[in-house]
């Protein structure tokens, strides 16, 4: 694989595609995948291919971070309605039991 960029083929022309989006690295470092294709982008210089693998292996990263932690967060939050449940339930007995 060359580590040089990678021209596309009919520059200028219009692609037909099924989805797209285009990942970019910001002033500060960050990589962003943006969906808004109308978003204008001016880059300091073209990508090289090693680019394109580190900013997309950084997106697909913070992806999986935040499925991590939405998944984490239902966890938190299913444990936390069962302690509730389970403080209830025990409030109850202990109303009972007088």
């Amino acid at each position: 694989m060359p580590l040089d960029t990678i021209e596309s083929e009919g520059h200028g022309t219009s692609l037909k595609a099924r989805t797209a989006f285009m990942i970019v690295q910001h002033e500060n470092g960050e990589w962003e995948a943006i969906s808004d294709l109308s978003k204008s982008v001016t880059a300091e210089h073209p990508a090289s291919v090693l680019d394109m693998k580190f900013g997309a292996s950084e997106v697909v990263s913070d992806i999986e971070a935040s499925k991590q932690a939405a998944i984490t967060a239902h966890q938190l939050m299913a444990m936390t309605a069962q302690m509730q449940q389970a403080a209830q339930n025990k409030s109850l007995a202990d109303s009972l039991k007088l």
